[in-house]
């Protein structure tokens, strides 16, 4: 795995890892308690664990880790159900648990996870005869270290070979190393030496990619020399194997190492894994519980109000018994004035409980507060999760189109909605795959061009006040609004007439459109007409907007614009006709009344001139759907009007009146109103009525589309579906077919797959075996007998290898079956590739 992408997953193994050791020890200490029946289903769900481990594990190319779980499953297997375990294979457990737990502070601390004294505990528990191991294994590595070493050796001369210039043969020196790296891997495996197996691979791998002269060979030789040195390093070390360990550890130095691990523990940040499920509904609680504290004061401004009638009213009955007593008064006036005094003191009770739950309600608000910080605290990831990933894919790709670039990143430490993160790892791919692929030229054309020899992308976040801007911005040729003409108009979105009349900027947001793409022929990085217009439907999801900048042969800029987080937000409460309905503020640039004469019409569109720029101009009653009202400036009086800006695109829409302001939290309307595109939801407001919530990108969206696109019959890239109850497998399977150019969507068992399969289009399906509800097995042969699913091709992932499950895999109607430990070697991309030719 490559050291970069086992970094990024390194957490959420890591976390998940922490959780299964500490559910199999409790359960290995509980096979020696309760009924034979009680044993047996707790059997049952400890090898199903210690299953997922090793799964996850060989995903990563763990291999001490894997081997380790390995043995503890074969020592399972041999356990009688409702028997109680030896004693012994207790004991060698719990000893594996407490290497597992030191090898995984090894990885927090950015070492690479080792079991110390593995040779130990896989004798424990029974791994073979330890004896006749070490005896085989001490005579295997004395003559396999010769060897290795010797072709170690010719492969560094073929590497020396391949860098120096003017070399005549190139593709044959390169297959002949790559027969020596084979060799090499090959005698490994038959050594049972897997950290020498892994590294031939990769050296086997790097070769491969040098037949080539250019960018991507020199990246590959880089590669090629960094692991020809941890080889060297593997091979002598194994000179220096010492006889095992005992197999009973002393008590001390376990104890030793378990409390300096805990003190290592403590040094780290402790953390919590969450479900995404309950923190959604902790913080709608706390909005709610923000609302109604905006309910509250207004209660109690109507209870001052009803305070202060109050005292008018007595203020006129004392002015009463007054005139009263003038007049002679008698037994009446004596009653007024007891009555009088009565509700006088009930007064000042009610002024003073109102002061007491005004002081109380500050309170409130003040501990509320705090805890909805803390819940948006939650929320915040650094903005890093989304960028360091790149990296790898502008290497890669960069190395495929014979590009020398250089990425920059920025603002990798703002604090942004994980939410936001999550959704936006996509778009954003898109874009930096887009300006690798079709902004920055090659090394030859920017050498003509009077441009350095390498390319410059950068990609920075830039906080923006209550939003963010996420920048995209490359040095390459610029984008060309003619050549996008010319392409919208062969591919159908526009006629000739209908694209003459757009705008220089008109036409290069075409570049947004569904079916849009300029290349002519599919490649792997583009031509599918599937990318930009996924960047813009995000963000018109994410409350955002996308705007486009460009210099002709210097470089094309795209910013995303975006709310900072997804929470509560402050709207602001206009009125059009007989409806009240809310905007969130941030997108409301200002307020302002106008004039008939700051209302005119250009090239046939109605604007409105603010500050000497005329922008768009529309009623928000059609904007939203509502019959078209008159407007104030059509009977010559000034019109209220706000103008919206989001993402460079500005325009003004017309209302009869500012309501108010204050905070809203946007709730979902549900699926059937999810084709409204105008509406993001709807808030209750202080007074217990219920506003829709208008989407600003989409208003604007609208109000500077000139025309109307004709639909364009799109090609969309395959989506892949990975099943696996292993969240580490899941994304480590996810990140593989990412970067390799897949949309990939993710459930965690059989059920759940079914579920996505019949509402989402997917090419194909990589799943587990052994999961809870509905095995990978089971989903195999749902899909088959599945009407509208059952061309569908699977490829089961799994760590069962024997040739009996392998048979029964393919017999329940799989199209391809790995195991686990191939994931890494690159076995899964071949079989995806041979399986999906069309998005290879």
């Amino acid at each position: 795995m490559d050291p970069r992408v086992l970094r990024s997953l390194w957490p959420i193994f890591a976390a998940e890892t922490r959780e299964q050791l500490q559910t199999i020890g409790t359960a290995v200490l509980g096979l020696e308690q309760g009924t034979a029946e009680q044993a047996a289903e707790q059997l049952t769900a400890l090898k199903r664990e210690v299953h997922s481990l090793k799964g996850s594990a060989a995903s990563l190319g763990l291999a001490d880790i894997e081997q380790l779980v390995h043995a503890m499953e074969d020592a399972l297997a041999r356990c009688a159900p409702g028997h109680v375990p030896p004693p012994g294979l207790v004991e060698a457990t719990l000893r594996s648990l407490s290497a597992m737990e030191a090898a995984l502070n090894q990885g927090d601390s950015g070492e690479m996870p080792a079991i110390d004294g593995l040779a130990s505990l896989l004798s424990a528990l029974g791994r073979g005869g330890f004896e006749q191991a070490t005896e085989v294994k001490a005579k295997v590595p004395a003559q396999f270290r010769r060897d290795g070493l010797q072709t170690l050796e010719k492969l560094e001369a073929s590497l020396g070979r391949l860098c120096s210039p003017g070399l005549e043969d190139r593709p044959g020196a390169v297959w002949e190393a790559v027969g020596l790296a084979e060799l090499l891997k090959a005698a490994a495996n038959t050594a049972g030496i897997s950290a020498v197996e892994s590294l031939a691979s990769s050296v086997r791998a790097g070769f491969a990619r040098m037949e080539e002269a250019g960018v991507g060979a020199s990246v590959a030789a880089s590669d090629i020399a960094g692991a020809l040195v941890q080889l060297r390093g593997a091979l002598e070390s194994l000179a220096e194997e010492t006889p095992a360990e005992p197999a009973a550890a002393p008590a001390e130095p376990e104890v030793m190492a378990r409390s300096a691990g805990g003190r290592r523990q403590q040094d780290m940040d402790r953390a919590v894994r969450v479900s995404v499920r309950t923190l959604d509904s902790l913080a709608l609680q706390v909005e709610q519980l923000a609302a109604g504290r905006a309910q509250q004061l207004r209660r109690a401004e109507a209870h001052r109000e009803l305070l202060e009638q109050t005292n008018q009213a007595l203020l006129q009955l004392e002015r009463a018994a007054q005139q009263l007593a003038l007049s002679g008064g008698g037994g009446a006036l004596e009653a007024l004035r007891a009555g009088v005094g009565q509700v006088r003191g009930v007064q000042k009770r009610l002024v003073q409980l109102s002061k007491d739950v005004h002081r109380e309600g500050e309170q409130l608000a003040l501990v509320a507060q705090v805890v909805r910080d803390d819940l948006r605290d939650l929320r915040m990831v650094p903005a890093s999760q989304m960028l360091e990933p790149l990296k790898r894919t502008v290497r890669e790709l960069a190395a495929r189109l014979g590009k020398d670039v250089e990425l920059v990143l920025a603002g990798g430490d703002v604090r942004i909605d994980r939410r936001i993160v999550d959704v936006l790892k996509d778009p954003l791919l898109h874009l930096v795959r887009n300006a690798l692929d079709h902004g920055i030229e090659t090394t030859a054309q920017r050498v003509t061009a009077g441009k350095p020899q390498r390319g410059q992308l950068t990609v920075r976040v830039e906080p923006r006040g209550t939003r963010l801007a996420v920048v995209v911005e490359d040095d390459g040729a610029g984008l060309s609004p003619e050549n996008v003409r010319a392409t919208a108009v062969r591919r159908g979105l526009l006629t000739e007439a209908e694209a003459a009349k757009l705008t220089e900027l008109q036409a290069a947001r075409l570049v947004f459109e569904p079916g849009f793409s300029t290349r002519d022929q599919v490649t792997e990085t583009s031509g599918r007409g599937v990318g930009l217009d996924v960047v813009q439907s995000t963000a018109t999801r994410l409350q955002g907007a996308v705007d486009l900048s460009y210099e002709k042969g210097q470089g094309t800029r795209f910013t995303i614009d975006l709310p900072l987080i997804l929470a509560g937000a402050l709207g602001l409460l206009v009125r059009t006709g007989t409806a009240v309905v809310a905007i969130p503020s941030d997108a409301v640039e200002r307020v302002l009344r106008l004039s008939p004469g700051d209302v005119g019409t250009v090239a046939g569109h109605v604007v409105a001139r603010v500050e000497d720029e005329q922008l768009p101009f529309h009623p928000l009653s059609t904007s939203i759907g509502q019959p078209r009202l008159p407007l104030a400036i059509e009977s010559g009086k000034h019109q209220t009007a706000m103008v919206l800006a989001l993402g460079g695109v500005r325009a003004v829409f017309a209302m009869d009146a500012v309501v108010g302001q204050q905070e809203i939290v946007v709730r979902s309307l549900g699926r059937h109103l999810q084709t409204v595109s105008h509406l993001a939801g709807a808030a209750v407001l202080d007074d217990g009525s219920v506003v829709p919530v208008l989407n600003a990108p989409e208003l604007l969206r609208v109000a500077a589309a000139p025309v109307v696109l004709r639909a364009a019959t799109e090609v969309r890239r395959s989506h892949i579906l990975v099943c696996d109850d292993a969240l580490t497998t899941r994304f480590a399977i996810k990140s593989l077919l990412e970067i390799a150019g897949y949309s990939v969507v993710t459930a965690g068992d059989g059920e759940e797959a079914l579920g996505i399969l019949e509402r989402t289009p997917c090419q194909l399906v990589v799943s587990d075996w052994q999961m809870p509800r509905l095995d990978g097995i089971g989903l195999t042969r749902r899909i088959r007998a599945h009407p509208k699913l059952s061309h569908i091709p699977v490829i089961l992932c799994t760590s069962l290898d024997s040739p009996q499950e392998r048979a029964a895999g393919l017999e329940a109607g799989a199209d391809g079956y790995l195991v686990k430990r191939e994931v890494e070697r690159g076995k899964l991309l071949d079989l995806v590739r041979q399986l999906l030719p069309s998005s290879a």
